[in-house]
Order: structure tokens, then sequence, then C-alpha cells
């Protein structure tokens, strides 16, 4: 198996400290978790500023970001102070979460925060699903989405096989990454280009992709969010690759894969294709 080489981000990057400023909207925060008591589960904890208009406060949690009905847990009322709330889940899962407030009649919405539990000894170590599905109509990708989280290291593990596709969860990092429809995200996709022995990978064909094409994701309850590409560029294996997670305020979608000169002897290539596109519904 050709061996997938990391990209590692900027040394010294931390989780920023959640704002103090009052506002009306509530906004969440970190997300703390162990294994739990409970064999293959996890236990968690969110923190969230709250709002400043107040009428009591109610908590969501699921595996469907955009939340439709009868598909997450909630819980509430709760105390219009309260800041922290802990809950039990299920191991190696990705989870959506949210924090409402109704006021005046009005409901006050946090975003969307997105986390990956713990593998607490249930999974093997694949990468579990992020309940996506990536669409690049132009060169026939139709292929589902796994996860890896990016740990204090700044490693972005690798995909398993040659059709796999992962999606980074960049939680412990402010200001990069993100879920795919969660404003201002820059989703970070990544798959191969070939894979031993001869075989073409989920990526073979990316290099194609021109200013213009069409990328779609398809989320767990089978919205479809647009993306169309805007640029493609080449950059040197051992180049800094954080500056390409960054968010820039508006939804992108970035995809990288390897290219360039493979060497036998380090089973690497010497160059990675990052492709960029945009949201546009």
């Amino acid at each position: 198996m050709r061996k997938w080489i990391y990209l590692t981000l900027l040394s010294g990057l931390m989780l920023a400290a959640m704002s103090s400023l009052s506002c009306i909207f509530p906004i969440v925060g970190g997300v703390s978790q162990w294994c739990s008591y409970t064999p293959g589960a996890v236990d968690v904890n969110l923190t969230w500023i709250p709002s400043t208009k107040q009428a009591g406060q109610y908590v969501d949690i699921g595996q469907y970001s955009t939340f439709p009905p009868g598909t997450f847990m909630g819980s509430g009322v709760l105390p219009e102070t309260q800041n922290s709330l802990s809950w039990t889940l299920n191991g190696n899962t990705v989870y959506h979460w949210r924090v409402n407030t109704l006021a005046d009649g009005i409901w006050y919405t946090s975003q969307t925060g997105t986390f990956t539990t713990m593998d607490c000894g249930t999974g093997t170590g694949e990468a579990p699903s992020a309940g996506l599905r990536v669409v690049i109509p132009r060169i026939g990708v139709n292929a589902p989405v796994n996860v890896r989280v990016m740990g204090a290291d700044g490693v972005m593990g690798k995909p398993n096989g040659k059709d796999d596709v992962i999606w980074y969860d960049f939680s412990n990092y402010a200001g990069m990454g993100g879920f795919p429809g969660t404003p201002g995200s820059n989703s970070l996709l990544s798959g191969h280009v070939d894979y031993h022995p001869n075989y073409t990978a989920v990526f073979w064909d990316l290099r194609l992709l021109a200013p213009g094409d069409v990328i779609d994701i398809v989320l767990l309850d089978g919205t479809t969010l647009r993306y169309v590409v805007e640029w493609s560029t080449l950059i040197d294996d051992t180049e800094n690759f954080s500056q390409y997670a960054q968010r820039t305020g508006i939804d992108s979608l970035t995809i990288v894969t390897c290219t360039g000169t493979f060497d036998p002897s380090t089973r690497n290539y010497s160059n990675r294709l990052v492709v960029r596109a945009t949201r546009i519904w």
C-alpha cells in the first residue's frame, strides 16, 4: 500500500477562548469528552454562552446537521443562566448540536456545532461515517465520506482505501475547517489518487476539474449542497497546509489529493493538488 504522507499544520494552534461579550443569540462553545463507564459510550460536556434574551433554553443534539423532526435528542427547559450540559453518546460518531432560546415568541438559535466522539473500544480503528456523500459529475465521483479528527499533533489521518473520502473534523482548531452547510465553514476533504497495486483511486481525475465545475455534498437527510470550483493549485508535499484549511467567511469546500512524481523509496508523491470550491446553494 502506498504510504499516505500526512500534511502537518502550524504548531501551536490553540482553541480560541469563548467570547465573553453578551449576544442576543446563544453561542456554542467547547466540547469536552471522555470514555464512559458504559462500554463503547462517551461522556461529553457541552458549553455555550447563553442568549441575553431569556425565557428558557433548549439544547438539541443528533446526527443530522439539519435537525429534521424526530431525528435528534433535546433537553430543556434549562435555567436562563445555565451554560453547560453533559450527555452520554455513542463513540466514534459525528454529532451536531445547537442551543435555542424562546423569548417573546421568537426563537433565537445558535450556529450548529459539530464534533466527533472518541473511539472507546468498540471500533476497529476504521474511520466512522461523516453522514455525507460527495458527488462530482465531471469526473464520475459519487462516494461516501468518512471522518478523521484533527488532534493536537496537527496531523491529517489517511484515507483507508482507494474509494475512501475523508472529511476532517477541525473542532479542536478555531477558525479552521467546518462541517458542510455550516455558515462560513471551509470543509476539507481528501482521498487517494491511486492505490497499490495499480488501481486508480477516487480522486484519480481530480486534476481535470476546472473553474465552474460542480461539486455536490449530500447530507444525511438527503439535502444537497452545491459548490462550484473556483481554482486549483499544486503545492509541494512539505508546504504548510494550514492556510488552505482556514475559514474565509465564505462557505467553501477544499479537496486535496496527491500528484506529481512518485518516489518508490519514500512511497510519497512530490506534490499535492488542492481544489477550492464555493457554495452557491
